[in-house]
């Protein structure tokens, strides 16, 4: 081989070995969010005091808010100027769309050509099943977004404006995007949305739009498609809309019975307001992070039943994290079906296929095995830290912490500030993990070779149980 064949062949291999995949460019493209988040909170712009801000806990803050998780190491009301509050709220808008989906969208307006590979990554973001209307619905999506979040900025306005004055217009219009992303991230105050447990306007307004973003984009353009008859939509959409309603009743009389005397959150509120305050507790652990009772005076039943909710999350294709509702459903149905020894899975006259069955299963032990191991190197690295020392490491809040950043929920029992360094980088790895996906994580680390394994083995027999 000559010189000349040999310098012409190096290019072809370097770009060969520099091809991505779809699950790649996904993780690369959130982790480019998150660096240029972090840098940009780091400007002594964005703090109100004009201090730089610590690298770490910047990183910290922009994962927590491009996974729209809400977990805070400074107070997002006070300690973030204007400036810094409107890099988190893009943040978390691209966090809460897809990078992918703004992309896409300067992609249409500056009249460029949307590729076979554009569409195969819209694909993977937006957990679709085939290549067919990507674009429309991408178009869709944004509009959906933008109707949605405009009438929650109107729900909140007047209420919001009556309490804090001209600066409620910028929270209105802050809270309603954060909700609607799930994010939890509120400027209202360090309470969260304490100051408003008996609103019933800013309570109902809140909860909606943290349905709306639970939900996914797909089941709300299926209602719309089919004006909402029920029997028109298609077997996802049934399973979201009938396991959410569930999750958010069975929970709010949880939370209303375990809590209905506890003095340190809803024991002492009017009969009414208990009940507003449970709902509201049912939604927000799906994956919002908005509160508005302490949650580090929960009683211990209701700490286990919020990590629970916390785990399950919100629905696929949506802006929340968790294993989320359909694997819920899919795990519970093969329990049963196992049982009756039916190796088929129904659902609506329906056959869910073994790829779906499989992909339930991995997500739910990859999710527990994360906060295992989580868990248990934050117990090992934050003794004698400022959480040991002011007496709020106990295990139960060191679990509720994990379960929280991974079903990017947000929700703390006050531990996030007082974490070692270590600490908050374990949260960082847990958030990225719960709003990228476990599958997206995985298929970062393999190539598709193409090709079908057609091998088959015989059949063996395992004693379980």
């Amino acid at each position: 081989m000559t010189d000349t064949e040999e310098r012409q062949r190096k290019p072809k291999k370097f770009k060969r070995r520099l091809r991505l995949n779809s699950a790649q460019i996904i993780v690369l493209g959130f982790l480019g969010v998150i660096l240029l988040g972090a840098i940009l909170l780091c400007l002594p712009i964005s703090a109100r005091n004009r201090t730089a801000m610590n690298f770490l806990d910047a990183i910290f803050t922009a994962t927590s808010a491009v996974c729209v998780t809400g977990l805070c190491v400074v107070s997002t009301a006070n300690h973030f100027s204007i400036f810094g509050q409107v890099v988190l709220l893009l943040l978390i808008q691209i966090g809460g769309l897809g990078f992918m989906s703004l992309t896409t969208m300067f992609m249409l307006l500056l009249r460029k050509k949307i590729t076979l590979k554009n569409r195969l990554v819209i694909k993977e973001a937006l957990n679709q099943d085939e290549n067919r209307g990507l674009v429309r619905l991408t178009r869709n999506i944004l509009l959906v977004t933008l109707v949605i979040e405009g009438l929650g900025f109107l729900m909140l306005l007047y209420p919001l404006v009556s309490a804090n004055g001209g600066i409620g217009v910028w929270q209105a219009a802050f809270t309603a995007v954060s909700a609607f992303c799930n994010a939890g991230f509120d400027i209202i105050g360090d309470c969260s949305l304490m100051s408003f447990a008996g609103n019933i306007t800013v309570n109902l307004s809140v909860m909606l739009l943290i349905v709306l973003g639970g939900i996914g984009f797909t089941v709300i353009m299926d209602i719309g498609k089919n004006r909402g008859i029920f029997k028109k939509l298609t077997v996802h959409s049934k399973l979201v809309i009938v396991s959410t309603l569930l999750l958010i009743v069975l929970g709010g009389a949880f939370y209303f019975g375990v809590e209905y005397s506890n003095i340190n959150t809803i024991g002492n509120m009017r009969t009414g307001n208990k009940l507003l305050a449970a709902l509201f507790q049912s939604v927000t652990t799906r994956t919002a992070g908005f509160a508005t009772i302490d949650q580090n005076a929960l009683t211990p039943a209701a700490k286990f039943g919020t990590m629970i909710l916390m785990f399950i999350g919100a629905s696929p294709g949506s802006t929340g994290g968790g294993i989320k509702t359909t694997s819920l459903i899919i795990l519970l149905l093969s329990a049963v079906s196992g049982l009756r020894k039916n190796g088929d899975i129904i659902i609506s006259k329906r056959k869910i296929n073994t790829y779906s069955a499989r992909k339930a299963v991995s997500i739910f032990i990859a999710g527990i095995l994360i906060i295992i191991v989580s868990a248990f190197v934050l117990l090992i690295s934050e003794r004698g830290s400022i959480a040991d020392q002011a007496g709020l490491l106990r295990f139960e809040n060191i679990l509720f912490e994990c379960f929280s950043a991974f079903g990017t929920v947000g929700l703390s029992c006050g531990i996030t500030p007082l974490l070692s360094a270590t600490g908050k980088i374990v949260l960082i790895f847990v958030m990225f993990f719960g709003r990228v996906g476990l599958t997206t994580i995985g298929l970062m680390f393999l190539q598709n070779s193409g090709t079908e394994d057609k091998i088959r083995y015989p059949d063996v027999n395992i004693m379980v149980g």
